[in-house]
């Protein structure tokens, strides 16, 4: 189960505050709790380095520049099925607000991907790799709030009950969640199979993970695999 943290209202939505989710509509607030709490992690690493040197703060921080990566990923994926599904339905307003500045993420996204691909957490505590991340994170501070609170309920309200919505999975979510994703999609982007093994391979040339992973991300799935 994965516990989200209370981020503002999600009024209207099924999903409750607590849960594994079922599709990719009730994947996007999962996600947005954990990389709130990722985000908060590492901007909190970053305060007690700069009071001093830390080997083990260190290694917590690099490790949560990686997850937040992959769950940014999970959470990319999970947009681009609610908006497709919007699209489908002629919302095109509702779903260009959800996707918000999208090509400006993925391409923050891009950059931190080959900032963080293939490196150590250790080795992920430098001005490069901090700029990177504090750009994706401006980008999603300015988006999740609007989402929990108004987006993610009126998109429930288009597209129906979970046993309706015909969305994919989570783990489907998952199975397609590049860390790597194109700015504006590709024709490859719409084939399933190919978005799979992109994903696969993106979080593959990735590893290491992190050292301290199990105690930054404990009891949370975001690899591009089955779930538990």
């Amino acid at each position: 189960m994965c516990e989200v943290p209370a981020l503002g209202s999600t009024e209207g939505m099924s999903i409750p505050s607590s849960a594994e989710p079922d599709d990719a509509l009730e994947t996007i607030p999962v996600q947005d709790g954990i990389v709130v709490d990722l985000l908060d992690k590492w901007r909190s690493a970053t305060a007690r380095l700069e009071e001093g040197d830390d080997v083990d703060t260190r290694w917590a921080r690099g490790s949560a520049v990686k997850l937040l990566l992959q769950h940014m990923a999970v959470r990319e994926s999970a947009k681009n099925a609610v908006t497709e599904a919007l699209r489908a339905k002629g919302e095109d307003q509702l779903a260009d607000r959800l996707d918000g500045d999208g090509i400006a993420r993925r391409e923050a996204m891009d950059r931190l991907d080959k900032k963080v691909r293939g490196r150590q957490a250790i080795s992920l505590n430098f001005p490069e790799v901090d700029e990177a991340v504090a750009e994706l994170g401006r980008y999603f501070d300015a988006e999740h709030d609007d989402e929990l609170r108004d987006l993610l309920p009126a998109a429930e309200r288009v597209l129906g009950p979970l046993e309706e919505r015909d969305l994919p999975s989570a783990r489907q979510v998952r199975l397609t969640s590049t860390t790597h994703p194109s700015p504006v999609p590709k024709w490859y982007d719409r084939a399933t199979p190919l978005r799979a093994v992109r994903a696969w391979y993106q979080h593959l040339r990735g590893t290491p993970t992190g050292g301290t992973s199990p105690a930054v991300d404990e009891g949370r799935e975001h690899l591009p695999g089955p779930g538990r």
